[in-house]
């Protein structure tokens, strides 16, 4: 930790493979570890069949903190990318790094809580979104019920979008994802990484 700044984290392939990022402290966000990040983004390669990259699509990223998720799939390949987050620090050094990187239109910033600001944003844009990042508080992951956050807010995304993008949630591993399913929503895939997990959902259409 260094007075004043954030964790360092680093983009690991792509255009900007290797270059550094600012993290906010873990007292404000969760971030992913690198060794997570790298096993969700092989995942996804091999899902679109272009290992080490992604197609030009559009990204969410949700609870995006620094943007470290958001970042890596612009590296990769994807052509947009709209950061949603409510803490103030955050923020500043999310605009640092969009800053540090020189990005500019295929990154947008949204403030404010990620579980509504997305549903009111995807229903105003006519742009597809193809991948959702979403890596909310570990508090609002941990009841995998349909009563939960998750499923609450996967049921409301597929009530206002035509079509649903793919869902990567970063949970704790002590829970599970893959014991209910709520239509139209499958689980493509589910991984532990130490005391991280990652579940893939998406509608099969």
């Amino acid at each position: 930790m260094f007075a004043g700044w954030g964790l360092r984290m680093r983009i690991i392939a792509g255009k900007w493979r290797s270059r550094r990022l600012e993290y906010p402290p873990e007292s404000i966000t969760r971030p992913m570890p690198d060794r997570v990040k790298e096993s969700v983004f092989n995942m996804l390669g091999c899902h679109y069949g272009c290992p080490g990259e992604l197609p030009p699509i559009q990204v969410a990223d949700v609870f995006s903190g620094g943007g470290s998720l958001g970042l890596e799939a612009l590296s990769r390949g994807a052509v947009g990318c709209v950061f949603f987050e409510k803490e103030r620090r955050a923020l500043d050094v999310l605009s640092r790094n969009l800053d540090a990187l020189q990005i500019g239109e295929e990154a947008l910033v949204v403030s404010g809580d990620g579980w509504r600001k997305v549903l009111a944003w995807v229903q105003s844009d006519t742009r597809p979104m193809g991948l959702m990042f979403l890596d909310p508080p570990y508090v609002n992951s941990e009841d995998p019920s349909a009563n939960g956050h998750v499923w609450q807010f996967l049921g409301r995304l597929t009530a206002c979008m035509s079509e649903a993008p793919m869902v990567v949630l970063h949970h704790e591993a002590t829970i599970r994802y893959d014991e209910v399913m709520i239509e139209p929503w499958t689980l493509l895939d589910s991984r532990k990484i130490g005391s991280n997990a990652v579940t893939f959902f998406h509608v099969v259409s």
